[in-house]
């Protein structure tokens, strides 16, 4: 199983940050490697499905993303999502408000089926995903954000 852990500063107030990031149709605006959703089943709130897919060095894996926790609580945000489909994965997200801006965590486990996969393709996404894919994705999190300012 890969873990990955990234957080980042963004110079948007919680409210603005936590709403954009919790609507899928945004989600492939600043989450790397995720494609346009070919299915959406509810706004991002607990419940939330969606189907799509997640390409990495030229592969496509059809996935499902179920969000089974989205709240504020003061000056936090919690998302939390489980993938499912080609591989199995859990992200959680937490946002607070901190310095006229939001820190944002995301958090990353995943494990690929070592069946669908040689060792060499396997090493590969899993070393995508830990160094680069989560990294990204905050730094495209931060900007959408900050643009929208």
């Amino acid at each position: 199983m890969a873990r990955a852990h990234q957080s980042i500063f963004i110079q948007a107030p919680i409210d603005e940050v936590f709403q954009f990031a919790k609507k899928p149709g945004n989600w492939t605006s600043f989450y790397n490697h995720l494609s346009k959703p070919e299915k959406i089943e509810g706004t991002g709130e607990a419940g939330t499905e969606v189907e799509t897919v997640f390409s990495i060095v030229g592969l496509r894996f059809p996935v499902t993303i179920n969000v089974v926790r989205c709240e504020r609580s003061g000056e936090e945000g919690f998302w939390e999502g489980i993938i499912t489909g080609s591989f199995i994965a859990h992200q959680k997200s937490h946002y607070r408000s901190m310095d006229g801006g939001t820190e944002a965590v995301f958090e990353l486990e995943i494990d690929l089926p070592h069946s669908a996969f040689d060792r060499f393709t396997e090493r590969l996404v899993y070393d995508r995903l830990e160094r680069n894919t989560l990294r990204h994705t905050l730094e495209n999190l931060k900007a959408a954000c900050e643009l929208e300012r």
